[in-house]
């Protein structure tokens, strides 16, 4: 009996080493992908929230709104 808990042990030891490995190889390039994009992200916000900013191409415009009631 006291060589199935080792068998056990050492199994789920293994299990979890080769599931972090995995994870590690596939999540590693996820979060470095979400960095980059969070970088560009927050560079685009404070250049368009600057006060003497100009308007840029890729900045979204917004629609006309009528002041007349109706």
């Amino acid at each position: 009996m006291q060589d199935f808990f080792v068998a056990l042990f050492i199994g789920l030891i293994l299990g979890w080493l080769i599931e972090w490995l995995i994870d590690w190889r596939v999540w590693r390039r996820e979060f470095a992908a979400l960095r980059q994009e969070n970088a560009e992200l927050r560079r685009q916000l404070s250049a368009l929230t600057a006060p003497d900013a100009p308007p840029t191409a890729d900045a979204p415009h917004a629609a006309p709104t009528s002041t007349k009631g109706g």
